[in-house]
């Protein structure tokens, strides 16, 4: 087991990772329950909800998600909404983290094109790949405001961490780090210091050393 530590930025709220429909259930009503939260939602709006984050919440935790969580606050007077995920996931690079993170750069870089920009930073852990770039989704009927499909462009970040033999990484697991938010313009001003601070608090070790920091546990 590997343990995961870092700085959860302020605002964002955990998803529960391979929860059963009871508790995605809970959770979504939990937080509609809010006193800033106005008007009723539908009950059958909140039941595709509740069946959507089940399938979430499950699908995170096949893929090695350790730790996810969304925003939704207000940033200079608008509305801004965030997610953020933490994986740890195998991937053998051998015994040199930077010339695994130099390569996961390039070919990063190489299959998203030119409108996505990346460095290679140098993080208390060692070397990680960083990326930024845009990505379009499509928003599904049922989850629109107006009952129609919309396309949504997103800013993201990634970011690509080996983890070192010392702390269980042995060669062949790393960290990965995803952020994308749908307020583009949020981007540079509000966002990005966040993610630079998470990856300065970056923190691996075996399970059971004691660490700083919350606890994000990957297998």
């Amino acid at each position: 087991m590997i343990r995961v530590d870092f700085s959860v930025p302020v605002d964002f709220e955990a998803i529960p990772i391979g929860a059963d429909f009871e508790t995605t259930w809970t959770e979504l009503n939990r937080r509609y329950a809010r006193p800033s939260m106005t008007g009723d939602l539908d009950q059958e709006k909140l039941g595709q909800m509740a069946r959507a984050l089940h399938q979430v919440s499950c699908f995170l935790k096949e893929v090695g998600v350790v730790y996810a969580a969304d925003c939704l606050h207000l940033f200079q007077g608008e509305p801004s909404l965030g997610s953020l995920a933490v994986a740890v996931v195998d991937f053998p690079y051998g015994g040199d983290a930077a010339t695994a993170a130099r390569g996961a750069l390039q070919g990063v870089l190489e299959s998203r094109g030119p409108e996505w920009a990346g460095s290679l930073i140098h993080t208390s852990c060692g070397p990680a790949a960083v990326f930024t770039g845009g990505q379009g989704y499509t928003v599904s009927p049922e989850f629109s405001p107006n009952g129609e499909a919309v396309d949504v462009l997103t800013a993201q970040f990634h970011a690509m961490v080996p983890i070192p033999e010392m702390a269980g990484g042995e060669g062949r697991r790393v960290c990965l780090i995803a952020f994308s938010t749908p307020n583009v313009g949020h981007w540079e001003q509000c966002y990005a210091p966040v993610m630079a601070a998470l990856l300065r608090s970056l923190r691996f070790t075996e399970d059971g050393q004691g660490s700083p920091g919350p606890l994000m546990e990957g297998a």
